[in-house]
């Protein structure tokens, strides 16, 4: 009766444990002003990656100070990849020119340049991490 009391117990304790969230800390660096702001979007799949900010598990706004931003986000583990764009003119969207190619500050997680895919941004959380995330502009 005991040993039974015990596992329900452990097991109890288990299932809370992996129901809690992991900390994601994003580090946004290569902020070339302190005009505007930061946005960031977070995918679980390649689903809208990385202009269709609604299909987004998160999103938000970081705040520039001294050309770096911080986000720091409560995540369960999995695969993720994050989008970030610096929206100088506050308009809370990408400034683009006549082909599409961005104005304004870009970059995603594993800062690969060019044009951004989930294959290329993907990463796995599986316990607490923190990542840099480098924007570049054209």
């Amino acid at each position: 009766m005991f040993k039974h009391f015990i596992f329900i117990i452990a097991v109890a304790f288990g299932s809370i444990a992996f129901g809690q969230d992991l900390n994601l800390n994003v580090e946004i660096g290569g902020i070339k002003s302190e005009n505007g702001k930061i946005l960031f979007s977070v995918y679980s799949g390649k689903k809208g990656f990385p202009g269709d900010v609604s299909m987004a598990v998160k999103k938000g706004i970081a705040h520039i100070e001294n050309g770096k931003a911080n986000v720091h986000l409560n995540l369960p583990a999995g695969e993720y990849a994050i989008s970030v764009i610096h929206d100088e003119d506050d308009n809370n969207k990408l400034k683009t020119n006549w082909i599409g190619m961005p104005k304004e500050g870009v970059g995603n997680s594993n800062n690969h340049k060019g044009f951004p895919s989930y294959k290329k941004s993907v990463f796995k959380l599986v316990k607490n991490k923190t990542i840099v995330i480098d924007l570049w502009y054209m």
